[in-house]
């Protein structure tokens, strides 16, 4: 069969090729062809732009149609419409490989509506940020903020100069109560005011206070010292007291592993761990509260559970960055502020508790003061530091004028 094609106008070429394709010489830009094998198996968009550009340089026919009838040359309107029909086989192949695509991929799951009345997940930072641009006043934000307290445990010493067991007594043991130049005693009995030893917070009736806004990221703990008490009336009959008295009467830090002032049963033989702070981070819980029956709110308080004490990471780190160097921290969820103005915070007075649901007790051997026989303490302190980690919103010119 032949056919006499007229090099002229590009719409007779057009109807050459429609007979020919009909007569299956040739292949129509519609007809189905086999490319799946025509780019890489990772990248879609090259997949299907591969399909195409081989589509169009692929000979599907037309080529050899001519060849057959002895014509080597085309005219230029032939050439343009063999490019118009490699350029419709190009596009529908590549329509056809996007299809293919999407029915192998696996439905994608729906995206996840939130109510309009819910907090997103981490967006702690973001409402302090627009609670600060709000203000409309300069600040800065302190990307390693750290605020840390010590609160007194008063472990009560009962028994005989024979036999006796220090108690822990069950309770509530609470941080950030005081701020630094506050009154405060050790054991009961001794006067002193509130250092940076104790704690880092500050009040507005102090010339340091730095209104700030800070938001909890994390918490570590550790044991922040020991001070002990005997009977006044025992220490007096102890010839040569001399100035071991305000130490026995609990007016200085002590650190006693040799055991003697301090029961040796507290310390550990080898490792020289305090065992009575092991035991209460075994038997504690730490919350955190917000209470604005202080500052003069609707008479509410929000208390919250963060963990067990066990849980919470012991670390003696002391940098200024305490969040770098890789140390353990327990995060806590995101959200939780703490301001050091109670008097202007939304939030409520913060602060932090130790619970002790049940007595813990202790055993302990009274030891040998001054050839004065066995005697037992009236009550040791164990002291411990709580540290709350995270990110701080504060006035720039106060900032500044604290820095300087």
């Amino acid at each position: 069969m032949t056919h006499n094609i007229d090099p002229g106008k590009v719409q007779s070429i057009l109807d050459v090729f429609d007979r020919l394709d009909a007569e299956n010489e040739t292949a129509a830009p519609g007809d189905d062809l086999d490319f799946d094998d025509t780019a890489g198996p990772d990248d879609d968009d090259d997949e299907v732009a591969g399909a195409e550009l081989e589509a169009e340089d692929g000979d599907t026919g037309d080529i050899r149609t001519f060849q057959k009838r002895g014509r080597h040359q085309i005219s230029l309107e032939e050439a343009r419409a063999l490019q118009m029909r490699a350029r419709k086989r190009g596009q529908r192949v590549g329509a056809k490989k996007v299809q293919a695509k999407v029915k192998k991929r696996a439905p994608s799951a729906p995206r996840l509506q939130l109510p309009p009345n819910m907090i997103p997940p981490q967006a702690g930072t973001q409402q302090l940020f627009d609670k600060w641009k709000r203000k409309g006043e300069p600040f800065v934000v302190r990307q390693e903020g750290h605020y840390y307290a010590v609160a007194e445990i008063r472990c009560i010493c009962e028994g005989t100069a024979k036999n006796a067991y220090c108690r822990i007594p069950a309770g509530q043991y609470k941080f950030f109560e005081r701020a630094v130049g506050d009154d405060i005693t050790f054991l009961g009995t001794v006067a002193g005011q509130v250092t940076t030893n104790l704690t880092n917070l500050q009040r507005p009736s102090k010339n340091t206070y730095n209104e700030q806004d800070f938001l909890i990221r994390s918490i570590t703990m550790q044991e922040a010292g020991l001070r002990v008490r005997y009977d006044a009336n025992d220490i007096a009959q102890i010839p040569n007291v001399g100035a071991a008295e305000s130490v026995l009467l609990g007016r200085a830090w002590l650190w006693d592993d040799a055991g003697a002032f301090l029961p040796k049963e507290i310390f550990h033989d080898f490792s020289g761990e305090n065992l009575l702070y092991r035991a209460l981070r075994r038997s504690g819980v730490l919350f955190f509260n917000w209470d604005k029956r202080r500052t003069g709110g609707n008479g509410t308080t929000r208390q919250v559970l963060i963990d067990h004490l066990r849980n919470v990471p012991d670390t003696k780190v002391k940098s200024l960055s305490r969040t770098s160097g890789g140390a353990p921290v327990l995060p806590v969820p995101d959200g939780y502020i703490f301001t050091d103005n109670p008097e202007r915070s939304e939030e409520g007075a913060f602060s932090a508790v130790i619970m002790v649901h049940e007595d813990i007790a202790f055993p302990i051997k009274p030891i040998e003061l001054g050839g004065m026989g066995p005697m037992k303490p009236v009550e040791i302190g164990l002291y411990v530091q709580l540290s709350l980690n995270g990110v701080s919103f504060e006035h720039a010119k106060r900032a500044q004028a604290i820095s300087a």
